[in-house]
């Protein structure tokens, strides 16, 4: 039973709790049982018989995880993503979680496929793959057949919804014990759970990830880094989403293959720099963060591809991120200054974003600021260069400082701000493990400035602004003609005239001369802009700025010469007699 806002009443609330309760359970018994096996015999001075013993810890924790099942397979994924919270022997191991979950079996997949698009699988694929390409937390993916096309489809688990819906319960228990628990270490890892809920509540629902997928695709037309693969729209449901196949190697083999020694070279695409493929993760990621304000908020390296010439192939967009363009001004403003260490320009757009309550304080943020800055930054580099950075951490920690400091002023940003965060989390973790001798500080640093450049270009260049100037041009266009009329007939006085004959013939030809000078003048002015518009090179941004520039010097330098002849003129008329 359930009421009319669909939340369950009477018997299914008691239902609702009962099923919780045996997830707990289950829940529990796993953790005791690989805590147990990992811990007791040392603790009791022997080994025990089985063999099971003998895993070591990370590949103990790595089981734990999957045999929970449920959203703690994405907790240890997101685990995984932290190097500074575990050590990197773990990290490795939770690794296989983001695409090595134990499958469900083909039959229960055919199973699915009928039941959501109405026929067998048989009738609409040409061909699909009984094996999965990869496995996750809440489906599996199978490669398929459509007429021509080759394409992905994902299939969400048979028991995702109810398993998860247990799941987040016992998540927001957790949750209630850890902020009244007096531990500061465990901080990270409230923030970090309230994401996760939030995360896995969107990605039980696959039209909404279609959703973004579709809209990132169009966006990522018009970047030559970056490809998403198009949506099968009327073979999308809510537990199945098919999508386009993107041919390409996964960034997560290529790390494993790195990380046992071997030469990865044979997974390499078509002119693949791994300097260039790092920035290219970190450029998208800030265009489609500010100047879209849409993003790939789960970049872990499974849902990452290497394509040929370095372009980017993104997949699996059920984590996105939405920014409003009041989040997006202000957040620029405080990653490039967190990358060149400007705490109070940091604390200056930090403050906008951020939410308060009767026990906020803002002035013990600042100082805690402060203190932060000394421990992240080498104080001997005033103004990183272009190769170097002031941090002496990443920014993982970073982010992970400042959110525990956030919480113990009751100063957490907004939500979209923390996922953010968030990702920059993730991207800073890929990169490192990526290209270890990347400076992620430096270059964002460079990278936030030219975004900040660029947007005061395109402020100076947007509609309003040209409003507001033609609108202070008026005058000038209706007088401005009888102006340059009387400017032209009048020469006596003028600063350009100085020290000609005082008689009437030379006065006359100074006269013609002058005009000429002035003629000439105007016209330099005014053809420079054109000139400028017609052989400069750039954008058509570039040139119209160098245009404003240009009529910025020629109205100031026509100010002065009228200026100058006024004063010139005044004391002339002084020292002729009445």
């Amino acid at each position: 039973m359930s009421a009319g806002n669909g939340l369950p009443t009477g018997v299914g609330r008691i239902a609702a709790w009962w099923t919780d309760l045996r997830r707990l359970s289950r829940v529990s018994r796993v953790a005791i049982r690989h805590l147990w096996l990992w811990q007791g015999p040392r603790l009791l001075g022997r080994m025990a018989d089985t063999e099971d013993v003998s895993d070591p810890g990370p590949d103990r924790l790595r089981r734990m995880f999957e045999d929970m099942g449920g959203i703690f397979v994405k907790l240890g994924q997101l685990l995984a993503l932290q190097p500074d919270v575990l050590p990197a022997a773990y990290c490795n191991a939770l690794y296989g979680l983001l695409d090595r979950v134990s499958p469900f079996s083909f039959d229960r997949v055919c199973r699915i496929l009928e039941q959501e698009l109405g026929a067998p699988p048989g009738e609409i694929f040409s061909y699909l793959d009984p094996e999965p390409l990869a496995t996750a937390s809440v489906g599996q993916v199978h490669v398929a057949q459509l007429g021509e096309l080759k394409v992905a489809v994902k299939v969400q688990r048979p028991e995702a919804g109810d398993q998860f819906a247990s799941d987040l319960s016992i998540l927001i228990g957790v949750l209630w014990i850890l902020r009244r628990l007096p531990l500061r270490r465990w901080l990270w890892l409230v923030k970090a759970l309230e994401e996760l809920i939030d995360w896995t509540r969107e990605e039980l629902d696959y039209r909404q990830e279609a959703r973004y997928t579709e809209h990132l695709y169009r966006l990522a037309r018009n970047n030559p880094a970056q490809r998403a693969p198009r949506v099968i729209t009327h073979l999308t449901t809510r537990r199945v989403l098919v999508t386009e196949f993107l041919n390409g190697t996964v960034l997560l083999q290529y790390l494993r293959a790195q990380e046992k020694g071997a030469e990865p070279a044979h997974l390499e695409p078509q002119g693949f720099d791994r300097k260039r493929f790092a920035t290219h993760v970190i450029d998208n990621f800030l265009l489609d963060a500010f100047g879209n304000g849409v993003y790939h908020a789960d970049l872990h390296p499974a849902n990452l591809l290497m394509l040929d010439h370095n372009v980017v192939g993104y997949i699996d967009f059920g984590i996105t991120g939405v920014m409003s363009a009041h989040g997006r001004r202000h957040l620029i403003f405080m990653t490039w200054a967190l990358a060149v260490g400007d705490m109070g320009l940091f604390y200056q757009h930090y403050m906008q974003l951020a939410t308060f309550s009767a026990r906020s304080d803002p002035q013990a943020f600042r100082r805690g600021l402060d203190r932060l800055g000394e421990q992240w930054y080498d104080p001997d580099v005033a103004r990183p260069q272009r190769d170097e950075t002031a941090l002496r951490v990443n920014f993982t920690r970073i982010m992970v400082d400042l959110l525990a400091l956030a919480r113990r002023n009751d100063l957490l940003p907004e939500r979209d701000i923390v996922r953010y965060m968030r990702s920059t989390i993730a991207i800073d973790g890929l990169v490192t493990r990526f290209h270890p001798d990347f400076h992620v500080g430096s270059y964002l640093a460079r990278r936030c400035e030219e975004y900040l450049t660029q947007r005061r270009r395109r402020e100076r260049l947007a509609p309003d602004r040209w409003l507001d100037w033609a609108a202070s041009q008026g005058r000038l266009w209706r007088e401005g003609p009888e102006l340059l009329s009387r400017w032209l007939e009048q020469p006596e006085h003028d600063p350009l005239t100085w020290g000609t004959s005082g008689d009437t013939a030379s006065s006359h030809g100074s006269a013609r001369d002058d005009r000429g000078r002035r003629v000439l003048l105007f016209g330099v002015f005014a053809l420079t802009p054109a000139l400028l518009m017609a052989l400069g090179g750039g954008s058509s941004g570039d040139l119209l700025w160098r245009t404003e520039l240009v009529f910025l010097v020629s109205t100031i330098t026509c100010l002065m010469i009228e200026l100058s002849r006024l004063v010139f003129g005044t004391r002339a008329s002084r020292r002729s007699p009445s």
